[in-house]
């Protein structure tokens, strides 16, 4: 395998760091900046969007934010009339989470056992979570999130953006390239979701050309 050409990480390479005060603190820095601010607002619309979509055409009375993180969209979901369940395997993110947003229902657990009971009104957002893992974890959290609602939409990168595609081209030409996404076929997701105990009725791309990642639109099967 050449230098950098690598898919997916292992989970404890990124589990770990957001255990870290700091890097939970510094962790909306990635949106600063105009031209990210600008991508934010937008793929911020497209989530509202995808879970009304998801849930009949209005907000669902819940939102399972999994993994939440430090609530990136929560004033967004809350203002459109939905409320935020924060589910996090780090405290110190739920930490940060509830400095920005004000104490809610923040809950500390495992993402692919989630200690939550089933609400039929709810539904799961996954945004920041699929990237991470292959084919076998990826059913295993979709089963998880099976498990708790009825509705999901769930971000999943499946390398079909210009950005991943330069990125081969560059590593197979032996150039050093960052991180490959896994090339995942729009045949597979839709197996996958199945698999999971889920219907995929839409996948969503944020930008056309641009977005790296697809919402799938998940109903229970």
């Amino acid at each position: 395998m050449r230098r950098g050409y690598r898919i997916g990480m292992p989970a404890e390479d990124w589990t770990d760091a957001y255990h870290e005060p700091t890097v939970a603190q510094a962790y909306d820095r990635r949106y600063r900046g105009p031209i990210r601010r600008m991508n934010n607002r937008r793929v911020e619309a497209a989530v509202i969007e995808a879970l009304r979509a998801c849930c009949g055409g209005q907000a669902p009375a819940w939102v399972f934010d999994v993994p939440a993180g430090t609530g990136r969209f929560t004033s967004a979901i809350r203002a459109a009339g939905s409320q935020v369940c924060h589910l996090d395997a780090s405290a110190e993110m739920l930490e940060v989470c509830r400095s920005k947003h004000g104490p809610g229902l923040e809950v500390v657990g495992d993402l692919l056992e989630p200690p939550l009971a089933q609400r039929p009104d709810a539904c799961v957002l996954s945004l920041r979570l699929m990237q991470h893992y292959h084919r076998a974890e990826r059913v295993a959290a979709l089963r998880a999130f099976r498990g708790i609602a009825n509705r999901a939409v769930v971000a999943y990168y499946p390398g079909w953006d210009w950005k991943n595609r330069f990125r081969r081209l560059r590593a197979r030409l032996g150039l050093p390239v960052r991180k490959l996404r896994e090339a995942i076929p729009a045949a597979q997701l839709h197996e996958e979701a199945r698999e999971a105990g889920w219907n995929l009725v839409r996948a969503q791309r944020v930008f056309p050309i641009l977005s790296e990642n697809v919402l799938l639109h998940l109903h229970a099967s």
